[in-house]
């Protein structure tokens, strides 16, 4: 950690907590992590098939977190700024797109894109001081 400050250490590590933590609820809570990107409720008309295959798509995505949370975290406990800076900026980037494509859907909350785009820039902004700092 000599080569790492501090803040950066910590930030990574509570942002690797915090997408972990995504990552459960969306795993374990499907239908109610839905909700977390502004979409409006899966409609009741809905199949068994198509709320299952929508339970199954969300359940992936929370394991993209999950193995992100866990990537991070080893990258900052071994130390390592530069796969800190990678793992960090691949985050951010990916919660840009999270927010790129609930910006563009139908039935989302105004604003929706903000809380992908907001966490998303902060987190950039601690890639690029680990990769470039």
């Amino acid at each position: 950690m000599s080569s790492v400050s501090p803040a950066l250490h910590y930030t990574s590590l509570v942002f690797g907590t915090i997408i972990f933590g995504f990552g459960l609820h969306y795993t374990l809570l499907p239908r109610a992590a839905f909700g977390n990107f502004g979409f409006a409720p899966p409609s009741s008309s809905l199949t068994a098939s198509d709320q299952a295959l929508l339970d199954n798509i969300m359940i992936l995505f929370g394991a993209k977190d999950l193995f992100v949370g866990v990537s991070i975290w080893a990258a900052t406990l071994a130390g390592n700024r530069r796969l800190m800076g990678v793992n960090m900026t691949a985050l951010g980037l990916c919660a840009a797109l999270d927010g790129w494509v609930v910006k563009r859907s139908e039935g989302v909350s105004p604003g929706a894109e903000w809380g992908h785009w907001g966490y998303g820039s902060v987190v950039l902004g601690v890639g690029s001081a680990l990769l470039w700092g």
